[in-house]
């Protein structure tokens, strides 16, 4: 006796290839993507504090201090981030995009530094009030 196999004979579905989960996708405008910051050196006298007013004369910069560490805030966005497509080299982010991870994630919060200076007036007015 002879059985008979049954064989499938639908055409199987071709996978399209996908770009990697990206958690980030539904973080638009990604904060962490739109400025940069570089720490610098703990004002110690007059002059440290006139070349920060120096930095904050500039367009798009800000100075903050947190945890007793300072740092100038350059408010540029990344030229490889798109709202509509998130990041476009996300599979190969350099490290310090790969080490920022959901707990360090500004989205969700407001920036809660423990000094912020957004423009030049502000640490004019700081200094005014607080003598060095």
């Amino acid at each position: 006796m002879r059985k008979k196999i049954a064989y499938n004979r639908k055409k199987k579905l071709e996978k399209k290839p996908t770009r990697p989960k990206n958690r980030c996708d539904d973080c638009i405008p990604a904060k962490c993507c739109m400025y940069f910051s570089v720490e610098i050196d703990e004002p110690e006298n007059r002059k440290d504090w006139d070349d920060m007013l120096w930095i904050l004369a500039h367009r798009d910069v800000q100075i903050y201090m947190n945890d007793d560490r300072w740092y100038v805030l350059v408010m540029n966005e990344c030229r490889f981030y798109t709202p509509d497509r998130g990041c476009l080299i996300y599979p190969k982010r350099p490290l310090i995009c790969r080490a920022h991870t959901w707990k360090d994630c500004e989205f969700k919060d407001d920036y809660n530094f423990d000094l912020h200076f957004h423009n030049y007036e502000e640490l004019e007015r700081y200094l005014r009030n607080n003598p060095q």
